[in-house]
C-alpha cells in the first residue's frame, strides 16, 4: 500500500495591529479618587468653641451630680440667696422685690387725684423724674407778671435723679377758690433718703416738702410757690 501524502499544517494569519481608536476603547478607565472632605465639626472655628463650651458642659455636669446628691444643702442655699436678696432690696430700695414700684404708686396716685389739674400733675412729675425742659415748657403758661418758679435749684434738691432721694406719697391739704375764680391748692410732697455714716452704717430719713399752686379756672397754671420743707 502506498501511504497517503501528508498535508501540512494549517498557517496561522496574525491578526492586524489595532488603531489608536480601538486601543482607547479596549483599554481600562481611570477612576478618579475624590479627597475626603473635613467635617463642619473638625474646622478650626469648631474646635475652638469645644474647647471653650466643654470645660463649661464639664462644670454643670459635676455640679448637677452634686445637686443631686445633696438635695437638702442646695436648698439651704437656695433659701439663703433668697432672703440675702430680699433683704438687700428692702434695705437699700424700702420694698421687696416682688412689691409695687414706689414710683408707679406715686404716678397713679398724682394722675387719678381729680383735685389736680394736669399742668400742675405733669409739673410735679417732671420734677419727680428731673425733666426740667417739661417743667419750662408748661411754666411758658404763666403771667409775665408773676415771679418764675426756680426751676433748675429745685430739679437739683427734690428730684429722684438729681437729689438721690424717693417719692413716696403725694397730698392734697387744701384748696381755696378765690373770688375771681383762681384757685390755690397746697400739695404736700413726702420723701425718703438712705444716708451712709463713716461707720458704713446706713439709715433712711423721711423729709416733706409743702408746695403752693394758683391755677385759672381752665387748670392753667398761674403761680408756683416752695413753702416749706422739713425733716419728718
Amino acid at each position: 500500500m502506498i501511504p497517503a501524502p501528508t498535508q501540512p499544517p494549517p498557517t496561522r494569519v496574525a491578526p492586524p495591529p489595532a488603531t489608536p481608536e480601538e486601543q482607547a476603547q479596549t483599554a481600562p478607565a481611570k477612576v478618579a479618587l475624590t479627597p475626603a472632605r473635613r467635617r463642619a465639626g473638625q474646622s478650626p472655628v469648631a474646635l475652638a468653641i469645644k474647647a471653650v463650651l466643654r470645660p463649661i458642659f464639664k462644670l454643670l455636669y459635676y455640679v448637677i451630680r452634686w445637686i443631686r446628691s445633696h438635695k437638702l444643702a442646695t436648698l439651704l442655699a437656695i433659701l439663703l440667696i433668697l432672703a440675702s436678696v430680699f433683704a438687700t432690696n428692702y434695705l437699700f430700695a424700702g420694698q421687696t422685690p416682688l412689691g409695687a414700684s414706689s414710683s408707679s404708686t406715686v404716678q397713679q396716685s398724682v394722675q387719678n387725684n381729680a383735685q389736680i389739674s394736669p399742668d400742675v400733675q405733669n409739673w410735679l412729675l417732671a420734677l419727680r423724674s428731673g425733666d426740667l425742659n417739661t417743667m419750662l415748657s408748661i411754666q411758658k403758661s404763666m403771667s409775665a407778671s408773676t415771679r418764675p418758679p426756680d426751676s433748675a435749684l429745685y430739679v437739683l434738691q427734690f428730684s429722684e435723679k438729681y437729689a438721690q432721694v424717693k417719692w413716696t406719697g403725694i397730698t392734697v391739704t387744701s384748696i381755696n377758690k378765690a373770688p375771681d375764680g383762681m384757685l390755690d391748692m397746697f400739695i404736700e410732697v413726702d420723701m425718703s433718703s438712705t444716708s451712709t455714716s463713716t461707720s458704713t452704717t446706713t439709715g433712711t430719713s423721711n423729709s416733706i416738702v409743702l408746695w403752693h399752686f394758683t391755677t385759672t379756672p381752665t387748670g392753667q397754671i398761674f403761680l408756683i410757690d416752695y413753702v416749706s420743707g422739713r425733716t419728718a
